[in-house]
């Protein structure tokens, strides 16, 4: 028999599969199951970053196997402080390059351009703040707390989630847009307070496209005090070019060893 439309009491709706029938007659159970089905093409039709938030479990298997490949990031940086006895809030901005290299360190260099430019070189067992202004370099030797120094200045960047699992107790927030990126929110109480590393509370922005923080809130021993670094523009895995960690020192600079 030839069918030219829909059967009477049925309407189409329209998804991402093929067109399915469903029964609109008054009853409270086609009505409802009407409903159920229009919930469910609703979600399908989601692209899978806006759908429910991942459980934990997901997240630290996500971010393993993307530090797995993590070799280096490229982004511009917003860093905000917050300091509370005197309620004021200062903010930075500029750019950050990180790479790991053979040892299994990390080498950086953030340039800072607002409001006054600085620049913050990490290599090896070397820490360097050239001020261009004043044409300075301090340099501080690291070689004893290297593990400290990188852990302040680059936790999550290449990080596993399982090691961030077993150092503190991880609560998932929810999503949340950031700097262009949809992300999870994720909660980090230290499990060891009194430890060497990874022995305060922080918050992770982590983006759902290649499961890397793109913000970090780091929380000071006073709980109202904090950092807030936010990354937009994030190239990860990039090549860089020569000289992309070097200080570009003007002529005449003199460098200072405050150690000493």
């Amino acid at each position: 028999m030839r069918v030219s439309g829909p059967a009477k009491g049925f309407a189409p709706v329209d998804g991402p599969a093929r067109m399915s029938w469903v029964s609109v007659s008054g009853s409270a159970g086609n009505r409802l199951a009407c409903s159920l089905v229009l919930v469910l093409l609703a979600v399908l039709a989601l692209p899978p970053q806006l759908r429910a938030a991942p459980g934990l479990a997901q997240i630290v298997g996500r971010m393993d196997a993307a530090a797995k490949d993590w070799r280096g990031m490229r982004s511009e940086v917003t860093q905000v402080r917050y300091r509370s006895l005197v309620d004021e809030e200062t903010a930075e901005t500029g750019r950050i390059v990180v790479r790991r290299v053979r040892s299994g360190r990390v080498e950086m260099l953030l340039a800072i351009r607002e409001p006054a430019p600085y620049f913050l070189r990490l290599s090896g067992p070397k820490v360097e703040i050239y001020k261009p202004r004043i044409r300075t370099v301090q340099e501080y030797d690291v070689s004893g707390s290297m593990d400290r120094v990188e852990n302040a200045m680059l936790i999550g960047f290449g990080t596993s989630g399982s090691y961030l699992d077993e150092r503190y107790v991880i609560l998932v927030k929810g999503d949340e847009r950031i700097a262009g990126q949809d992300t999870v929110r994720l909660d980090l109480q230290p499990r060891d307070p009194s430890a060497d590393l990874n022995n305060q509370r922080l918050e992770m922005w982590i983006s759902k496209a290649f499961w890397q923080p793109v913000q970090l809130k780091l929380y000071e021993r006073n709980p109202k005090d904090f950092r807030l670094y936010t990354y937009e523009a994030v190239e990860t895995n990039p090549r860089f070019a020569s000289g992309e960690f070097k200080l570009d020192l003007a002529p005449g600079t003199r460098r200072e060893r405050p150690q000493r």
